[in-house]
């Protein structure tokens, strides 16, 4: 799994917080349908909030008609209901000009030198300052494969809804993929065995029931 899931939008940063829950829902739930469960995924999103001066965190409900964005000193929880571990989700702008005044997109910079496959990467790069946004969601520290390939198509939904680029970083195999589109991405985060060689190591099953055993026979 990978550790951290970067997403640079290139459009529509104007998406709201009900389409990409209803979204993300659409696609987890329908590969259930492959293997016939009846269940449906509800996913739960709420912000963290933490005050420097109180040093405290406090949780607040989302209203789902509200624009995907949130403060700097706060992060996007998404969680499921019954499955243990969160996706912890935050943003940044990618114009930079504190730490390179001399070069202030540096950030895209350095990913042109590593991302390979997407046509019209120039292109998409100009797009992507204009919205001048970046999120990163963050995997679960739980060993549960479901909350984390969860995780990976909230990413892709994401993507869908704002013709972001994709990227994955894992600390685990020692292997990262920079900036990709959905489809691509989806292929090497749901199947990284078709792509790397070093052997994965076992992962502990925190939930016994028949239908999440399905579920992570569904994703294994």
């Amino acid at each position: 799994m990978s550790s951290t899931i970067g997403i640079i939008p290139t459009k529509n940063t104007e998406v709201t917080f009900g389409e990409i829950i209803t979204l993300s829902e659409k696609y987890i739930n329908s590969s259930l349908n492959t293997i016939q469960l009846k269940e449906k995924i509800k996913l739960q999103i709420h912000i963290l909030n933490y005050d420097k001066v109180e040093n405290k965190e406090s949780y607040h409900e989302v209203d789902l008609t509200d624009i995907f964005e949130w403060k700097k000193n706060q992060l996007l929880i998404f969680s499921i209901k019954g499955v243990s571990g969160v996706i912890k989700t935050d943003y940044d702008v990618i114009f930079d000009p504190e730490t390179s005044p001399n070069d202030p997109w540096w950030k895209l910079n350095t990913y042109k030198n590593e991302t390979k496959t997407i046509l019209n990467l120039e292109d998409k790069f100009e797009k992507a300052k204009k919205t001048n946004k970046s999120w990163f969601l963050h995997r679960s520290d739980e060993k549960d494969k479901v909350i984390n390939i969860c995780g990976a198509i909230i990413s892709a939904s994401i993507a869908e809804l704002t013709s972001a680029l994709i990227s994955s970083t894992d600390q685990t195999w020692e292997f990262g993929q920079y900036f990709v589109e959905k489809e691509e991405f989806l292929n090497f985060y749901l199947h990284p065995e078709k792509n790397i060689t070093s052997p994965l190591k076992p992962e502990k099953v925190i939930n016994n029931s028949s239908f999440w055993d399905k579920l992570k026979k569904l994703w294994s």
